[in-house]
């Protein structure tokens, strides 16, 4: 007898292959009329985004563009679609789940009498599936394609998922590794304060073998850099579930603050899905620009590139640093000083210089930025 889970997948499995049979009854019932048959999809560019103050989130606008078969810039693309959706359809009804790189391959063939590939590379297969998650309403998990594996959770938490429990706080130093589809994940206890997610996976294992976690009551995440979808789905399931706050920590550039960006406020490419990953709560604890002088770091910093000022130009127009004083400040001080500052620069003090000193510090001190 299936149990209440099982019934649940099965009727977002009915419902996918709904809209996706729709949307190809569609083109077909255009086909049959003689039509150029086309789809609309919601354009996914700067142009179209907007932040909502209110919410703290990157949304989606209401401009639509349209895929047509017989305009020929579209129609590459076009074929493309149909491609993905018909695949995505065959896996929901065979029960299996692919990765991107699989999906590519699967569908990546030589067209006939032709020199040309239906796909050049995983880019274009990716791409054409978020149009497709994005024009549908469907989640690329609820597609049975899940986003790559990478990044891990350490501390006191026991998690159960397919049957199998895992003490998050006995992995060694990597933790347990969060999966591209973190839906089917249960919390089966845990002891913690908050969640330090922390950029860089060498930082994490640095704090794991200082015992910070356990020291501080708190959970590590890391997205082994910028924080892929299914660990910022899984951040922000512990963030509302569990009503543990979140703290990022992160090196003090540019690409730095933009991850923390991407953390708190969502992504320019998911700005659809930005209710389900970002935590507008989230709050920062570093790297920061003052942290260079507060613990005498300025010989280990590292000299902005052109590539770093174009982007922290770039930040500096962003709506949601734009309206912030304390953020504005950080990057004009970061061009005004021409250096970025990474987490590992605080090993010039000691090896356990950040979990005994620099995080306590500024966490108990609540030395936030917002």
């Amino acid at each position: 007898m299936a149990t209440k889970k099982e019934k649940i997948e099965e009727k977002l499995d009915k419902e996918s292959v709904k809209k996706l049979e729709e949307f190809g009854a569609e083109l077909a019932g255009e086909i049959k009329k003689e039509e150029s048959p086309a789809f609309p999809l919601p354009i996914r560019a700067k142009s179209n985004i907007t932040f909502d103050e209110a919410k703290k989130l990157l949304v989606l606008g209401e401009k639509l563009a349209h895929r047509r078969f017989l305009n020929v810039a579209h129609t590459r693309k076009f074929m493309q679609s149909v491609l993905v959706a018909s695949a995505c359809k065959e896996y929901i009804e065979s029960g299996r789940t692919v990765g991107k790189r699989e999906l590519y391959y699967n569908l990546k063939h030589s067209l006939p009498n032709s020199k040309d590939n239906t796909f050049e590379d995983d880019i274009e297969s990716g791409g054409v599936l978020d149009d497709l998650e994005a024009s549908l309403d469907i989640l690329r998990e609820r597609l049975h394609v899940e986003a790559k594996s990478r990044g891990s959770i350490y501390g006191n938490i026991t998690l159960s998922q397919a049957g199998s429990d895992f003490d998050c706080s006995k992995l060694g130093r990597g933790g347990w590794a969060i999966p591209g589809f973190v839906e089917d994940v249960e919390v089966v206890n845990f002891k913690a304060d908050y969640i330090l997610a922390v950029e860089n996976d060498a930082m994490m294992s640095r704090l794991i073998q200082e015992k910070f976690w356990k020291e501080n009551n708190c959970l590590l995440v890391t997205g082994e850099g910028m924080f892929p979808r299914g660990v910022r789905r899984f951040i922000k399931i512990l963030n509302q579930k569990l009503k543990l706050p979140v703290i990022a920590f992160v090196d003090g550039d540019p690409y730095g603050f933009y991850i923390y960006s991407v953390l708190k406020y969502g992504s320019i490419e998911l700005a659809h899905l930005s209710d389900r990953y970002a935590v507008p709560n989230c709050s920062y604890v570093g790297m920061t620009m003052d942290d260079i002088d507060e613990y005498k770091l300025q010989n280990v910093t590292e000299r902005l590139k052109d590539v770093d000022v174009k982007r922290i130009n770039e930040e500096l127009e962003y709506p949601w640093f734009k309206a912030s004083k304390d953020w504005t400040r950080q990057l004009k001080l970061m061009k005004e000083k021409g250096v970025r500052i990474e987490q590992q620069a605080l090993a010039s003090k000691s090896l356990e210089f950040v979990a005994k000193k620099y995080l306590p510090e500024k966490i108990d001190g609540k030395k936030f930025l917002p």
